[in-house]
């Protein structure tokens, strides 16, 4: 089982477009560090959340950046990643003859998960990683002195967080903005094992997620929406812009293992039972 991890990791290493995704993670975040500087010279003390405050210290900027990237960027980047994993070898005409090998359907799958899994959060840690050098280099390493509470649900108390819980809140944030992709590579390895072209389940596993964020946005839907993927996405933000930790995070946590185990689980059954013709 290892060797067959390390074969899928460095096949997945290697690909060009591993590195055009590496450049667009570390470029993207000096740009977004740079125009917060801007923004902060013409008009200091303006923005929401955690823009508002990246001004104040290098060690809030990553996290402005995370926030932003995991709306988008790193969604992009985790469906191309894992909607190619199998349907891209099926594409190519590799998978076939990778099943030749005395390795079970399973046990494939789940190193092309496992490896896909990896990637994001390797992804999620260099956008971390840029943009903190990146904030350091603009703003310095310190801590912030908030008056009041920039919390999305309105203004609190004030509060100081120093550059060691600042680091660790951004830790934290990292970590939590990594594991919230587990639904995501979970229904795009389930994509991936239905078609045999890798852009059809790119494509469907980017959708899904879209589709989840436009559902979230409609209040109207109530308690429904606590069941979206995304719905828990930025739940740890307020760990930096309102010193709390709220009942969001570990709702968040239990919704994506609970999409793991429903979409991994389908994907297992779909791949053992496939003919593979390509």
């Amino acid at each position: 089982m290892i060797a067959l991890l390390r074969t899928e990791l460095i096949k997945a290493v290697r690909r060009t477009r591993t590195l055009v995704i590496l450049a667009a993670l570390i470029g993207l975040p000096i740009v977004i560090s740079l125009a917060v500087n801007a923004r902060s010279d013409r008009r200091p003390d303006r923005g929401e959340g955690l823009f508002r405050l990246a001004s104040q210290s290098g060690l809030v900027v990553p996290a402005a950046i995370l926030m932003m990237t995991s709306a988008f960027l790193l969604v992009i980047i985790a469906g191309t990643v894992v909607g190619d994993a199998v349907a891209g070898d099926a594409a190519t005409g590799n998978l076939r003859y990778l099943l030749l090998r005395p390795v079970s359907r399973t046990k494939l799958l789940i190193a092309k998960a496992a490896v896909s899994t990896l990637l994001v959060w390797v992804a999620t840690a260099v956008v971390a990683l840029t943009g903190l050098v990146a904030g350091v280099v603009l703003f310095g390493w310190h801590g912030i002195s908030v008056p009041f509470s920039v919390s999305d649900t309105g203004a609190g108390v004030g509060f100081d967080l120093t550059a060691g819980q600042l680091l660790a809140r951004l830790a934290f944030g990292t970590a939590y903005v990594a594991f919230g992709f587990t639904a995501l590579v979970a229904i795009g390895t389930f994509f991936s094992t239905l078609t045999d072209g890798a852009s059809g389940a790119i494509a469907a596993t980017v959708g899904v997620y879209i589709v989840s964020e436009i559902l979230d946005a409609i209040t109207d839907l109530g308690s429904l929406r606590y069941g979206l993927p995304t719905h828990y996405r930025t739940a740890w933000v307020d760990s930096i812009t309102a010193n709390s930790f709220s009942g969001d995070l570990k709702a968040g946590v239990i919704v994506q293992v609970v999409y793991a185990l429903v979409f991994f689980s389908a994907a297992i059954v779909w791949f053992r039972r496939k003919d593979i013709r390509s």
